[in-house]
């Protein structure tokens, strides 16, 4: 029962301009100081003699973080029982909101979805609400596509190897070559009918 710096244990970052938090590691569990034994309760942390984030436990696990903006207005209410949870900007526009499968970000003004993650695709979406093209995420390459399906761009993971580009109609668009996530080699620019437009040579 060793003390954990608590940043060991919790994290957060920006998604779609809002705060999410996150459990680094679901699980450690929480022992209550004297008696020894795993903690059910909540714990809060204060702002301006105002609490400012709320975490429930029990039996040691935590079971929901709640947290709210300065105006008081709600900012996340994360479930960690279902991995479901929201977040939203201080005006109380919704911003994210995920459940185990996927995230979701939503344009705060329209409230319409801007993108979707999971574990191997994201979804990227215009104003409208309607598909622009979607990203797979492949051992070594991502895959880009646009919404009818046709291939749209590839780039590697790790910044090294073969980059393409491809015209909405399917046509080749570019051609080239990464090296530590700079351009390298040959690169060969074509038109939407297959006709050379431009060679580059990068050192």
């Amino acid at each position: 029962m060793n003390p954990i710096p608590p940043e060991l244990y919790i994290g957060n970052q920006l998604r779609n301009d809002v705060l999410i938090f996150e459990i680094k590691d679901p699980e450690l569990t929480l022992y209550h100081d004297s008696k020894e034994e795993p903690y059910t309760g909540f714990i809060r942390t204060y702002y301006m003699d105002i609490y400012n984030i709320e975490a429930r436990f029990k039996d040691g696990k935590i079971r929901r973080i709640r947290y709210w903006h300065p105006n008081r207005q709600l900012a996340m209410d994360a479930d960690f029982v279902s991995g479901s949870g929201q977040a939203w900007t201080s005006t109380g526009a919704l911003s994210v909101s995920w459940n185990k499968e996927e995230m979701f970000y939503l344009n705060p003004s329209t409230q319409k979805i801007r993108r979707i993650i999971t574990d191997s695709l994201t979804s990227y979406f215009d104003l409208a609400g309607e598909l622009e093209y979607y990203t797979k995420r492949l051992d070594s390459t991502y895959m880009q596509y646009y919404p009818n399906g046709t291939p749209r761009f590839m780039f590697p993971v790790n910044g090294n190897g073969s980059v393409k580009r491809w015209h909405p109609n399917g046509q080749i668009q570019v051609v080239g070559n990464y090296k530590d996530g700079e351009e390298t080699g040959l690169w060969i620019e074509y038109d939407s009918t297959g006709a050379e437009v431009e060679r580059r040579l990068w050192e």
